[in-house]
């Protein structure tokens, strides 16, 4: 079992190395990605800002004469903020969060977002400006939503073909809602322009609470700040869920159909193997018999290497003991003397190769003492 649970750490350790290297690998693949789509997304504003100086030039030389643009992608109109540009439809459009809450603030922020599919709304900017149109989705990452009628832009498909009418995004900053409000003095009612929406928490109580929107959609009103008026949501269709023979009935999903005892397993052991693999590097827990199985091959090994011992001849006994008391020794240890030895062993080695090579070794000579006359030599 230690080789087991050996092997396991082991596969372990080299998951978790190659799922490190994975991560770092993906990081630098969404890095480039997003580098690059900042750069396409760079150079499609610079391509439209082009676009729209000669757009404008046309307008202002040719009259009367000039194109009409408003048939088709427009985008010369909505060009003061480059972060409202609508020409990022294709997904890769990088927008900071404190600009998207922003754009959000008038209708109470991304978190509770006063904003539902099928509001009317009035445009503020762009050459749609003045015109009513409802809401057709929403985009909260990006704080932009399409319109059903305005802004339908024209794409071409990557591989050729016709050209598809297809609705393009606008910031929520450049919409307000629509919604007819009684005036309290005259009686009159007619639409007015929301500037301003808040969400009331649920546990305030409201009298036109839709409770039909807290079963299929937000979980709040949404009222006017100052003059305390609650807008309700559009209509929302309730889904038309259609039960198939292989689904089960609501009625009898809580009723109980398996029943089991302390002795059986709550899931049988073939839905285990199929949920996890029997035969994988990972596993730590085992069977029984697996585990008495693996302590049999040890137990049998160790058996076999105790048989081997009681077998030695006095030979292979003999050189069991002088191994294990070289081992106990340890390594050997030069002593001065040796070194010495080993010194002069080496500098006469040097001078014999000298030698042989026709070359002495320079000294410096010794001055040599007084002898025993009292003269120098």
């Amino acid at each position: 079992m230690d080789k087991l649970a050996k092997r396991t750490a082991q596969a372990q350790r080299q998951a978790a190395r190659r799922a490190g290297h994975n991560l770092r690998r993906q990081r630098k693949t969404a890095m480039w990605q997003a580098r690059a789509a900042a750069k396409g997304l760079n150079n499609e504003i610079k391509e439209n800002l082009a676009e729209a100086r000669k757009a404008r030039r046309q307008d202002w030389e040719m009259g009367p004469l000039a194109p009409k643009r408003d048939l088709g992608f427009n985008d010369y109109g909505l060009m003061k903020d480059p972060t409202r540009t609508t020409h990022a439809y294709n997904g890769h459009h990088i927008v900071s969060k404190a600009m998207v809450e922003r754009r959000c603030a008038w209708a109470g922020g991304t978190k509770q977002l006063n904003l539902a599919v099928g509001d009317r709304v009035v445009v503020l900017e762009g050459p749609a400006k003045g015109k009513l149109d409802r809401i057709q989705s929403i985009n909260t990452e990006l704080g932009t939503v399409t319109l059903e009628e305005e802004y339908q832009g024209l794409m071409k498909p990557p591989l050729g073909g016709e050209s598809q009418a297809l609705p393009l995004p606008i910031s929520i900053d450049a919409i307000r809602l629509v919604y007819p409000v009684t005036d309290p003095t005259t009686g009159v009612t007619r639409d007015r322009v929301i500037r301003q929406l808040k969400a009331i928490p649920p546990n305030m109580q409201s009298e036109n609470m839709t409770l039909d929107r807290w079963e299929h959609g937000n979980k709040w009103d949404r009222v006017v700040p100052g003059i305390n008026v609650v807008i309700p949501w559009p209509e929302v269709k309730v889904p038309d869920f259609v039960t198939h023979d292989a689904d089960t009935p609501r009625e009898t999903v809580e009723d109980r159909s398996f029943y089991y005892n302390l002795l059986t397993p709550p899931v049988p052991s073939p839905v285990l193997d199929e949920l996890r693999n029997k035969y994988s590097r990972f596993r730590t827990r085992h069977e029984p018999w697996y585990v008495a199985k693996k302590e049999a091959e040890a137990a049998a090994k160790k058996r076999g290497h105790e048989m081997l011992v009681a077998m030695q001849t006095p030979g292979d006994e003999f050189g069991a003991h002088r191994k294990a008391a070289k081992a106990a020794k340890g390594e050997p240890e030069l002593s001065e003397e040796m070194l010495e030895k080993l010194g002069q062993i080496i500098a006469q080695t040097k001078a014999t190769s000298l030698e042989d090579a026709g070359m002495s070794e320079v000294t410096t000579p010794k001055a040599s003492g007084p002898t025993e006359g009292g003269t120098t030599q």
